[in-house]
């Protein structure tokens, strides 16, 4: 029996929600939590991972979609009043859950989350989370790979 080989692709994908004609729309909120929730805790442990000495290597494809929303200025600006307005929900939710230890303890780890979050979005990446991939990639460690900007049907044979 031959050797086989087994490779993961992580796929990174949205559909295109920018909307620069209103102040603010609720689709780039999936953008916005994307970077949030996924692009900045996964850069955070690739270079954990990287302190650590641990080797590893990962494929990871962007979609063209997603590339051009996350090099796009007017988002990135956005991004960040997304990012305050969630910290300062989270200060008002300290204040109103002080006599409640369990919420308290739940709310100082989101706002301890999204600080983090514009802490690395703001100085780290310089508001483009891209240039984190791309120094991977320059060490070896990814490879960034483009992928269709939708998901298409191919043809049945």
């Amino acid at each position: 029996m031959s050797k086989g080989y087994l490779g993961f692709v992580l796929h990174a994908h949205l559909p295109f929600v920018r909307h620069p004609e209103y102040e603010s729309f609720l689709e780039e909120d999936w953008l916005y939590e994307a970077i949030s929730e996924t692009y900045l805790p996964m850069l955070r442990m690739f270079n954990r991972l990287i302190t650590d000495e641990i080797k590893f290597k990962l494929t990871f494809s962007i979609s063209p979609t997603l590339s051009a929303m996350l090099s796009d200025k007017l988002l990135m600006e956005r991004y960040i009043s997304y990012v305050n307005n969630r910290i300062e929900l989270g200060v008002k939710e300290l204040e109103r859950n002080r006599d409640n230890p369990e919420l308290k303890k739940v709310v100082e780890m989101y706002l301890s989350i999204f600080r983090e979050n514009l802490e690395d979005f703001t100085t780290l990446y310089r508001k483009n989370i891209l240039w984190g991939f791309r120094n991977l990639e320059k060490e070896g460690i990814l490879e960034i790979i483009t992928t269709a900007s939708t998901h298409a049907f191919p043809p049945c044979f």
